[in-house]
């Protein structure tokens, strides 16, 4: 059920300030609605052809930005009506789930607005990024004692002993910095909303330097090590076996997360020699040749005795599976599996170290690094984004090199 949104200059009656009022127009088929945006422009500084005021327009940006947020939430309200299995329903019924345009100091409270974000980022399938506010949510709920208060009633001195309860109940610094980008990035949100005024922002009252960098244990285990892993032999139709070839494609797939693997099917993402993904993490598209060895355990699972029969090639994900919190439970289920597999080769191997999907990443950065190939080569090779003039130079390098310099060096 395909719905029109466009905005439109009211041009068959006049406000009272002698202009045309900007409205949402929606259309369904033969059925439409109209929804008010709070601003009006005259004749001369609207845009027919773009749906838009023209740059003339005093509020120009704030329009714009008006109309993005309208769109937004409409598409927001349609996802969750078919996400609540309602693939049929009225212009009239959509209209009066969505809110009139947002007035300044609005009663919203903060844990309301996150369940709000919360249910967006679900309704869009972005499943991982949810759990971060859930996280952040159930963390201000603690020290709220699962009280709810307003953006404004937020005051210094709130905002002060939040970060004093972050500081005394949570022991990693990374963690903390975690809860507190969320947090602010929730406040953006709400001034976004018009929910608080932009100079009630927190980040200026918080000593604690979020985005800093946090010093963490290194993970990268050496080229031996990873020949050790090779070398163990398991039973083929084994948990094991598989845990095995999925942390070794992870290495040879430079460093490709647990998460993106499990979601690879072998006709939508391989062409060739070379392997082709959106990454879950940014959303990124990446397409890079393939070492030979991360080739030879493709060939293992198209063969394998245990398949997906939801056309994945590694056999974790299955039909059943079939909406985005069912998929990132079953992913979190077999990283346990995965991880408690290799702490086991880890001790078989007599590594000190505990061994996690995340060593693979790490080794794969590390030991190219310690056969002296180039820091930029590698920056690409695991797509990582880096200053400007660093990308610039780094979008010149030719893939077929990079494939080259992995497939001798490992």
């Amino acid at each position: 059920m395909q719905v029109k949104i466009k905005a439109l200059l009211w041009k068959h009656k006049k406000a009272a300030n002698g202009e045309h009022e900007i409205r949402m127009r929606l259309t369904i088929y033969k059925e439409v609605v109209y929804l008010n945006t709070g601003f009006t422009s005259p004749i001369s500084d609207w845009d027919e052809k773009n749906d838009c005021p023209k740059s003339t327009h005093p509020k120009f940006k704030i329009i714009i930005k008006r109309i993005g947020e309208l769109t937004d939430v409409i598409n927001f309200e349609i996802k969750l009506l078919l996400k609540n299995g309602i693939d049929t329903f009225s212009l009239s019924e959509l209209k009066n789930k969505i809110k009139a345009p947002i007035k300044k100091n609005s009663k919203t409270k903060v844990l309301e607005l996150y369940s709000q974000v919360i249910n967006q980022l679900e309704a869009e399938g972005r499943i991982g990024y949810s759990k971060v506010f859930v996280s952040s949510r159930d963390n201000l709920k603690k020290f709220l004692r699962n009280e709810d208060l307003t953006f404004i009633a937020f005051t210094k001195a709130e905002l002060e002993k939040y970060e004093q309860f972050l500081l005394k109940n949570v022991k990693q610094e990374s963690s903390i910095s975690v809860y507190l980008r969320t947090f602010t990035r929730l406040w953006n949100i709400a001034i976004e909303r018009g929910y608080c005024p932009k100079e009630h922002h927190p980040s200026k009252y918080f000593k604690f330097k979020a985005y800093r960098r946090f010093k963490t244990q290194k993970r990268a285990v050496s080229a031996d090590v990873i020949k050790a892993i090779e070398g163990l032999v398991f039973d083929k139709k084994s948990r094991l076996y598989r845990s095995q070839q999925y942390f070794l494609f992870s290495y040879y797939a430079r460093g490709i997360n647990f998460i993106d693997l499990a979601k690879l099917k072998y006709k939508d993402n391989f062409l060739g020699k070379e392997v082709i993904y959106i990454r879950s993490k940014n959303k990124r598209r990446y397409q890079y040749q393939l070492h030979s060895k991360a080739l030879n355990i493709v060939d293992v699972f198209l063969h394998y005795p245990l398949q997906s029969n939801s056309g994945f090639l590694f056999p974790i994900l299955q039909a059943v599976h079939d909406n985005p919190k069912k998929i990132d439970a079953r992913i979190d289920s077999a990283l346990k599996d995965l991880n408690e597999d290799l702490r086991q080769m880890g001790k078989m191997i007599g590594l000190e170290k505990t061994l996690t999907s995340y060593v693979a990443r790490h080794s794969f950065a590390t030991n190219l690094r310690n056969m002296n190939v180039e820091i930029s080569i590698i920056q690409e090779a695991l797509g990582h984004e880096t200053e400007s003039q660093t990308t610039t130079y780094l979008e010149d390098i030719d893939d077929s090199i990079i494939a080259n310099r992995i497939e001798n060096a490992l």
